[in-house]
């Protein structure tokens, strides 16, 4: 076997030609809930949250997002749309931006990239199916140990002679890793 050059996607690197790459240390937001949508991102690399918060300022995270992952979607089929949430890194990361004006004008020149969008949106759509069959479905145990399992998926979980290493981070910065076997 011959060892050659990683593989290389063409549409891909089309693409993140025309777009701005820009760099956001750990911990640091991409976007804001509420301010208009303007941008669609595209992870090169690192990890991100998305998240939402109440009145009082607690935060949910809905779903963290990873390498590959388009963010900011939603605002490029309705003109006008405000952020619905907040994306926060996880890690440091490298993003692709583009204005949705641009990426329109792309998709008439290459419509693979519209359909790699598509197919995510209808990924995240199938997740979120899951996700309220588990709210109504099964019990708070049950809830968890799916929770678990799926964070056990994530890039950043560790394999283990025993098991899965997972982070799990409390509010007030408190964080550990734990094992799941």
């Amino acid at each position: 076997m011959v060892l050659g050059k990683p593989q290389t996607d063409p549409t891909l690197e089309w693409f993140l030609s025309h777009c701005h790459i820009h760099k956001y240390p750990s911990k640091s937001t991409l976007i804001h809930q509420g301010e208009k949508a303007e941008t669609l991102y595209y992870i090169v690399k690192g990890s991100v949250a998305v998240l939402i918060k109440d009145e009082e300022g607690k935060e949910m995270i809905l779903s963290y997002l990873n390498q590959g992952d388009f963010i900011g979607e939603l605002g490029l089929f309705e003109e006008g749309q405000e952020r619905s949430a907040w994306v926060r890194a996880k890690t440091a990361c490298e993003v692709a931006e583009i204005s949705y004006k641009k990426f329109r004008q792309l998709i008439q020149v290459n419509p693979d990239i519209l359909m790699r969008l598509s197919s995510q949106m209808a990924r995240r759509l199938q997740v979120t199916s899951e996700k309220v069959g588990n709210l109504a479905f099964l019990d708070v145990t049950g809830r968890i140990a799916q929770t678990l399992l799926n964070l056990a998926k994530q890039p950043d979980a560790m394999t283990h002679p025993d098991g899965m290493q997972i982070k799990i981070t409390r509010p007030g910065n408190w964080s550990d890793r734990r094992l799941l076997s």
